[in-house]
């Protein structure tokens, strides 16, 4: 038998080559939905849970399972807090083609001591499989997080069997002619691949293993195609056919086995591979078909008995989110291992393009974003159940699919007056900013990057305004699911619960705009879209973040404060709303301004519902924080608005452009001021020599001391960042302000300025690439590449030019 410190950190093979390392174990981390078990009174109908899984390739021994605290949801820069398991099921797989059975459910457990692991005593306990199932977290509660799940658990015990060999083989060409193509297309052969070319697409095939070698997406047809928007390279290979079989040798993964045996024929745009494996009695016909504007792919998988299996796919295409944050957006199928969707679907790669994906037959389909390797991972499934373990269940018999992927570009209804620049900007981002993730159920800072709360009202600007995305997909949907995610206690960041000195409080009580932005966006869904059974379903979550909310009057006096971020000067503190990492805190201008258009839209929606005995409490509300707005921000100094009053009642005032407008926009500064107010931050951005807003508008017009700034971001240069960094995220409220005085001339350049921005694609990018912020001499400054809140514009531009498709 083979020792282990740890069985979870056993190490897989690697590649025989340098410093490829694959980081490949015989564990992972998996996310699933789950419902509430007995016992579990309070979680939600359906929540996402996470475990940790021991995937050895045959059988091992196991005499004791260990837990300690771990990291857990990383919700924000400023807090990282250890977590801790209350609720823990283990799970054991007695033979390879057993049900899992419950070894253990351990509930209501206390944190453990610094330093101390709880063990789980098991004898000789021989197993094929474990899944430590965190059923209930001490800080998140129902929703238990990935990091606890991959650092919280040790297993100490050992392997019966050698870990599976190396066994990378390759299939046989029996065919190749590349005559007879389609009009517009071109095809050749180099390197071991066949690689089809037209103005509109780029795909290329290799020949001795299933998997694209390249695709590359120019909706615009152009030609512009050989940005290779798949994560390849040498070692390992995210492409392609993939099954581990649950307790079995893997036949197919990434780095070191190919078991298959087969052939690949090409006659001329059509690519054919026959797979067949003997061990798992597994036969896969795969067809890719390529056209000028599509790609046609179908599948036929024969199997003598049903196999279970921890990765299967009957083509995998893993996506480099460095090059762009790929996105999925459709409907989530909430079964099993988190991420599976339904279709209609689009594909979307920022600054290229956009696929419509059309299953039929037994077609199953997942995303699911690996963001610390850049990866994010389209696994095209058939003929494939999934278990509520969160394995896979591969059906005997014959099974068929198909799916076509198709150029598409956004067709939002535009007014015959809207300009060339505008409509262009629309055709090259219109989809950019619905940043859905599949695998977490919500719209998200991008298509690689977490779950934001704090950007629901950018979400419902455009999701409210888009309708139909593609025939039977609509984008209110998308919000709805953002919502619920919120709703029933889903953290993100910004967002879910916080600890200090030892107790729980909200997030929202230090970022308020969390929940002044999210209760925006559910205020807005409330009054254009929401059924009156989804307003019946949610009416208890919805009650509780109102009551949340109003407690938040600290004074009394209608504005929201919070008690953790005072904003006080040298105070080194995170912010309360969007703007993180400057030190907004105590009354904040920004989440009051939110929360104002929010009770706005609640009072218009909630007499027609279950909800109405709301209405009159927050028209009083309304009318508090209305009559105690402008005379707590306005600076007579300078004529507009401060950011922020301080704890100690000091006004923090740097020419805050989004502040203002959104302000002026929902009617919290008097009409005879307002525009003269937005006039004068005009002037100033003259003054100041603001640069042209086509890479995006500053936060603020006048340099931020870093008494003001929290502690990262202090010793940097005005221009760096959000110290007046050019970006297009919160930019649409300066507009809308704009536009609500009547500054239409102003608003109108400045939004065609954006739009140029968003039309050549340089304002967004890759993960890392910067490119979301800008120095004023057009140097990006960012870090994520790409801000979900960058694509509030589109919804302004459907509000100042869209067409009401009904």
């Amino acid at each position: 038998m083979l020792q282990s410190t740890n069985l979870l950190d056993t190490p897989d093979l690697d590649p025989p080559m340098g410093d490829l390392f694959s980081f490949r174990t015989l564990s992972q981390c998996r996310s699933v939905w789950t419902e509430p078990t007995d016992g579990e009174n309070g979680a939600p109908q359906r929540r996402i849970i996470h475990s940790r899984v021991f995937t050895p390739t045959g059988k091992a021994t196991v005499n004791r399972i260990g837990f300690h605290n771990a990291p857990g949801y990383h919700k924000c820069g400023s807090h990282q807090e250890d977590d801790w398991i209350v609720d823990l099921r283990i799970l054991t797989l007695d033979t390879p083609n057993s049900d899992w059975r419950e070894l253990e459910y351990l509930r209501n457990l206390p944190p453990q001591g610094a330093d101390k692991i709880h063990w789980i005593e098991l004898g000789e306990r021989e197993t094929y499989g474990l899944i430590l199932e965190i059923r209930r977290c001490g800080i998140d509660e129902w929703w238990t997080p990935w990091n606890l799940a991959a650092n919280a658990f040790v297993v100490k015990g050992k392997l019966h069997e050698p870990i599976a060999p190396r066994n990378e083989s390759l299939i046989q060409v029996s065919q190749i002619d590349l005559s007879s193509l389609p009009a517009g297309l071109q095809a050749s052969q180099r390197d071991g691949k066949v690689t089809f070319k037209s103005n509109f697409l780029e795909v290329g095939f290799l020949l001795s293993r299933t998997g694209f070698s390249h695709l590359g997406i120019d909706q615009k047809g152009q030609g512009n195609t050989p940005t290779n928007l798949l994560q390849v390279g040498p070692g390992s290979f995210h492409q392609g056919t993939m099954l581990s079989p649950v307790g079995d040798i893997p036949v197919a993964d990434p780095a070191v086995r190919f078991r298959f045996t087969g052939t690949v024929s090409v006659q001329g745009n059509k690519i054919v591979y026959q797979l067949q494996n003997e061990r798992c009695e597994q036969s896969y016909r795969l067809e890719w078909t390529v056209f000028p504007e599509r790609i046609h792919f179908r599948v036929k998988r024969n199997s003598k008995q049903t196999l279970r299996a921890w990765h299967s796919a009957a083509w995998r295409m893993s996506f480099h989110a460095p090059t762009a944050a790929s996105q999925i957006i459709a409907m989530i199928d909430p079964q099993g291992q988190s991420g599976s969707f339904t279709s209609p679907a689009i594909l979307h790669a920022p600054a290229h393009g956009s696929l419509a994906l059309e299953a039929k037959g037994q077609a199953q389909a997942r995303l699911e974003v690996f963001r610390p390797r850049d990866r994010i991972e389209l696994e095209l499934k058939v003929g494939e159940s999934p278990r509520s373990e969160g394995d896979w269940q591969l059906e005997a018999g014959e099974n068929e699919a198909s799916w076509t992927f198709a150029v598409t570009r956004p067709r939002f209804p535009l007014a015959e007056n809207t300009p060339d620049i505008v409509r262009a900007a629309i055709q090259q981002a219109g989809f950019t900013g619905l940043n859905f993730r599949p695998d977490t159920a919500t719209l998200s800072n991008n298509g690689a990057s977490m779950h934001c709360p704090i950007s629901m009202d950018t979400w419902s600007c455009q999701c409210l305004r888009m309708g139909e995305l593609v025939p039977s997909l609509r984008s209110e949907e998308l919000l709805r699911l953002s919502l619920e995610r919120w709703l029933d206690g889903g953290p993100g960041y910004a967002g879910g619960n916080l600890r200090q000195d030892g107790a729980l409080h909200s997030g929202e009580d230090e970022y308020l705009m969390t929940g002044t932005a999210a209760l925006l966006g559910l205020a807005e869904y409330l009054s254009k879209a929401a059924s009156s059974e989804w307003i019946e379903r949610f009416s208890l979550q919805i009650e509780r973040k109102l009551r949340e909310m109003k407690e938040r009057d600290l004074d009394g006096d209608g504005l929201i404060e919070s008690p953790y971020r005072t904003g006080t000067s040298g105070s080194q503190q995170w912010s309360t709303c969007w703007y993180d990492v400057i030190s907004y805190g105590w009354k904040d201008a920004f989440a009051n301004a939110l929360l104002y258009e929010a009770l706005q839209h609640l009072s218009d929606a909630l007499p027609k519902t279950s909800l109405a005995h709301w209405s009159a409490p927050l028209a009083q509300w309304k009318t508090r924080l209305r009559d105690s707005y402008f005379n707590t921000f306005y600076n007579p100094e300078t004529g507009w608005l401060a950011g922020w009053v301080c704890r100690e009642g000091k006004r923090h005032d740097h020419a805050f452009l989004a502040v203002n407008g959104a302000a002026v926009a929902v009617g919290l500064v008097p009409k005879d001021s307002a525009k003269e107010l937005l006039q004068g931050l005009l002037e100033e951005a003259k003054a100041v020599g603001m640069p042209s807003a086509q890479l995006g508008l500053p936060g603020n017009l006048r340099p931020i001391p870093d008494e003001d700034l929290s502690d990262i971001i202090q010793g940097y240069p005005f221009g760096y960042y959000q110290n007046g960094g050019r970006t297009h995220a919160q930019a649409r409220h300066f507009l809308r302000g704009l536009y609500a005085v009547g500054l239409h001339e102003a608003a109108d350049a400045l939004l065609q300025e954006l739009c140029e921005g968003f039309a050549d694609a340089s304002v967004f990018g890759g993960c890392k690439s910067g490119l979301d912020w800008r120095y004023w001499d057009d140097r990006p400054c960012g870090y994520e590449g790409l801000l979900t809140d960058q694509f509030g514009i589109i919804g302004l531009i459907l509000e100042r030019y869209g067409v009401d498709p009904t």
